[in-house]
């Protein structure tokens, strides 16, 4: 097999045969595609540390011995020495946790280039935008690429297919309820993605149970929010996307984030912010609001240290909220500085440990209405119910 065979996507396949045809040159290969030579390495990149994990290696070759969701984590190698003795050597290399993000950073530079930009559009005619409102959709973790199975955890059946059907009946049933507005915001509180990587652990290296690969749980997250932002924008005339990193999801919440803002490149109607570091703050009229994943800082500590972080914003806001996730349940908390920090419910069941361990939590998607002059207006709520609950047994 050469390195081609190992390309994911017809457009790596295309970029890795050019590279080839002009002796490895990325420039040359560049010009033939009409695209920059960094692109070209990028794609290169990502197709070779696959193709690696597979037993791929220009110097020596283990080709199709492995299957696909396996990695090669070694080599053994016979010789006898000048007395006869005969041996063998094996070595190994792990995957790292370096390994593991240089594959996805190139992955997805990969895949963010051969995502056409989206189309700038128009707001709809004849709404009227509200100033005041600032309609704020709140995702909890939804973990997608996650696999439980309802007849051990007792809850419900949950895959990647299912937590975009599910989220987008969410999403579609708040947007109806909110009110027109010029702008809006859209939370995901990290945890998103399941797993960080290929390797299908958390960042960590925790392992979890996955139900499919990451190129496809990212493909498929990316989709979901292509829906909801595209159904914002029928109802909100601007559209602020807030991408917080979770536990699980450290760096795969950046390379979604990076998909998204490639995609909407030149659609000024949608923001992306910026994925980087791991708090989010920004003011609407007089709201101070901060957005955290929750796994790093308590509430009473993130509560101390927001007029730190924003002295002059803290003294010109009257309503200061962190939106915060990671716990699964919500729970809202006033501290004595008058901060609220509320933590919003996980859209996904429990998985086999949280399941066995006792942990559970209705699944509900919040929609907040903020006013411009400080605190909620309204808030809707949807709620995933599960199927009627039956015993294993009835005598």
């Amino acid at each position: 097999m050469k390195l081609a065979d190992y390309a994911k996507t017809e457009r790596q396949r295309e970029v890795v045969e050019a590279w080839e045809r002009h002796n490895r040159n990325a420039t040359q290969a560049a010009s033939e595609l009409d695209i920059t030579p960094s692109t070209v390495r990028n794609f290169i990149h990502a197709v070779k540390a696959f193709a690696s994990s597979q037993g791929y290696s220009e110097a020596w070759d283990a080709t199709g011995l492995v299957p696909e969701g396996e990695v090669v984590i070694g080599r053994s190698v016979y010789s006898t020495d000048d007395l006869g003795n005969k041996t063998w050597l094996k070595t190994k290399r792990p995957w790292s946790k370096e390994d593991q993000k240089e594959a996805l950073e190139g992955f997805v530079e990969g895949l963010a280039k051969s995502i056409p930009v989206v189309k700038p559009t128009k707001p709809k005619k004849g709404l009227k935008w509200d100033q005041n409102l600032l309609p704020t959709i709140v995702i909890g973790d939804a973990h997608f690429g996650m696999r439980a199975d309802a007849r051990e955890t007792k809850g419900r059946d949950y895959d990647t297919k299912i937590a975009k059907n599910e989220m987008l009946v969410a999403i579609d049933h708040l947007v109806g309820l909110a009110p027109a507005s010029e702008k809006a915001l859209l939370v995901n509180v990290g945890d998103f993605v399941h797993a960080n990587s290929s390797a299908g652990t958390t960042f960590k290296g925790t392992k979890l149970d996955v139900d499919t690969r990451i190129e496809v749980v990212l493909e498929t997250a990316a989709q979901a929010f292509k829906f909801a932002i595209s159904r914002m924008l029928e109802k909100h005339k601007n559209i602020i996307v807030i991408m917080a990193r979770g536990n699980h999801d450290n760096d795969t919440a950046i390379a979604l984030a990076l998909i998204l803002k490639f995609y909407y490149e030149k659609e000024k109607r949608v923001t992306i912010m910026e994925p980087h570091g791991f708090f989010h703050t920004l003011t609407f009229g007089k709201n101070l609001l901060a957005v955290h994943h929750g796994d790093k800082v308590r509430s009473q500590k993130l509560a101390s240290i927001m007029p730190r972080m924003l002295p002059e914003q803290w003294s010109s806001t009257v309503y200061r909220k962190w939106i915060l996730g990671h716990v699964h349940h919500q729970s809202v908390i006033e501290t004595d500085n008058g901060v609220i920090c509320e933590t919003f419910s996980t859209l996904a069941p429990p998985d086999s440990w949280h399941a066995g361990a006792g942990y559970g939590a209705a699944s509900v998607m919040h929609q907040i209405v903020f006013h411009r002059e400080g605190g909620e207006a309204i808030r809707h709520v949807y709620q995933i119910r599960d199927d009627a609950k039956q015993p294993d047994l009835a005598i």
